[in-house]
């Protein structure tokens, strides 16, 4: 599969050689299809307003955590040839293949030369698995897994992990997560159980990595095992919300993102609601990340700018898809319309956010703990 990733972005790189008039930038994205779209449709047009000469080649690589490691791959392969600038300026990554592209030393550090750079912030802009990232990476958006419910089903959505808990054995069959193989929010769903079961979120997203902890993680997981004997185990993200919206489930794992997106198409019962239990759940920021050779750096660095800018951030990002900001939301809230806020703040508060968003576990930890879900629960 990261083969073929691979090969489509060297194919399609390859169809767009260097125009003889124009500067032109190359811009990878990792991310699903809305996403590219979004570069190619609206941010790019508006990059382009103000930068007359220059072309977007937008090219987007698939989904899900192979997609950022074939960009990876691709930038890594040119490293180890010696060959200079490299055909990527731009590039849409995971915050697993960021920190580790830092870490190889394959970015460039743009972030203070932005005009937007104090907009910049937050624990995950400085810190990404263990490997500090501080100027490198800028969130394109930031999206939250949430539990979704059915308030004419659900009266007290739970406000813990203990309640939501309860709540299923209480109710076999109405609560549902997409499991591991299905997307990132039954990932996120599985990583939020270990750090409530294990109480051991600090160490397991900040280090050091101590293979002794296998045995809580395990512990963790089997409990999971014994919690699914009554949830549904759906396919996919969108799968969840279907069973959501025909009834099937009255509680599921969600993207907010992708519940404020199926209610702005018309596609998802307007009453289904998100609710953050504590301890949280994963955040799962998109990082804009700059290649160390580059061919035009300082361009692709202000392509980031551009959309770093609170006016647009409030028009594409946050208007336009449902995403949180991925810069400073104090700056970016304040232009957005009361419809758009109070689709993406129902149920789930700018308090919540900040008291529950958590960070995914270092790699060696998210690997102990997806190799525990396939060993012990299927």
């Amino acid at each position: 599969m990261l083969f073929r990733f691979v090969a489509v972005l060297a194919a399609a790189l390859a169809l767009t050689a260097p125009a003889a008039a124009q500067t032109r930038l190359n811009v990878a994205i990792g991310a699903d299809v809305n996403v590219v779209e979004v570069h190619k449709s609206l941010l790019g047009p508006g990059f382009k307003a103000t930068a007359p000469g220059v072309e977007l080649n937008v090219v987007g690589t698939g989904t899900g955590e192979p997609a950022s490691r074939a960009i990876y791959t691709k930038i890594k392969a040119q490293a180890d040839t010696g060959r200079k600038p490299w055909d990527l300026d731009v590039a849409l990554v995971s915050m697993a293949v960021a920190s580790q592209m830092v870490k190889e030393g394959l970015l460039f550090r743009f972030v203070p030369q932005m005009r937007n750079a104090a907009l910049v912030k937050g624990a995950e802009v400085k810190e990404a698995f263990g490997v500090n990232v501080d100027g490198y990476v800028v969130p394109m958006f930031h999206n939250q897994i949430a539990i979704a419910y059915h308030p004419s089903k659900v009266a007290n959505p739970p406000k813990t992990f203990d309640e939501l808990a309860a709540w299923v054995k209480a109710n076999p069959n109405r609560f549902g997560y997409n499991g591991i193989k299905g997307g990132v929010s039954g990932v996120g769903f599985t990583i939020g159980w270990v750090y409530w079961k294990t109480g051991l979120y600090q160490q397991l997203t900040q280090g050091p990595v101590d293979k002794g902890k296998d045995g809580a993680i395990r512990e963790a997981i089997t409990s999971l095992r014994d919690f699914n004997k009554n949830a549904v185990i759906t396919n996919g993200n969108a799968g969840t919300l279907d069973a959501l919206n025909r009834g099937e489930i009255w509680m599921g794992v969600v993207w907010i993102d992708q519940l404020v997106a199926w209610k702005n198409e018309g596609r998802m019962d307007q009453a289904v609601t998100p609710t953050l239990p504590a301890p949280g759940l994963p955040i799962y920021p998109l990082y804009l990340v700059v290649p160390r050779e580059a061919a035009s750096r300082d361009l692709a660095a202000r392509y980031i700018d551009y959309i770093a800018t609170p006016e647009v951030q409030a028009r594409a990002i946050v208007e336009r898809f449902g995403w949180y900001p991925g810069v400073d939301a104090d700056k970016v809230l304040p232009l957005i319309s009361a419809k758009s806020r109070e689709l993406l703040f129902k149920g789930v508060s700018a308090q919540d956010l900040a008291r529950y968003s958590r960070q995914m576990p270092l790699k060696e930890y998210h690997d102990m703990i997806t190799l525990a879900y396939e060993e012990l629960v299927r």
